[in-house]
């Protein structure tokens, strides 16, 4: 039930701005900005779930390592190339949200 209610206001946004995003009429040019505000809430959305996730990766890592203190070597690399795959996502994100922009 929380995770619906937290997808909702981003569904409704993007209906609401769908209509603008698919106008495609000959020789007029709509430029509300539209672009430019959901480009900032998708980089904004994406970076909360980059921030999210790289928090539950922390905490499952200090986790581990406070119930078994010889295995935190082990774990340090795998720890930070998955820390790596969750930024390049976000980065990613922001490059789409540049290329959204214009």
């Amino acid at each position: 039930m929380k995770k619906s209610l937290l997808i909702l206001p981003v569904m409704v946004a993007l209906l609401l701005v769908g209509d603008v995003a698919l106008a495609q009429e000959q020789g007029a040019v709509y430029n509300f900005g539209l672009d430019s505000l959901g480009s900032g809430v998708a980089m904004g959305l994406a970076v909360l779930g980059g921030g999210i996730g790289q928090g539950m990766a922390a905490r499952g890592m200090y986790e581990s390592v406070a119930r078994n203190p010889q295995a935190a070597g082990k774990l340090n690399a795998p720890f930070y190339v998955g820390l790596a795959f969750i930024e390049s996502l976000c980065l990613f994100a922001l490059v789409v949200a540049f290329s959204i922009n214009g």
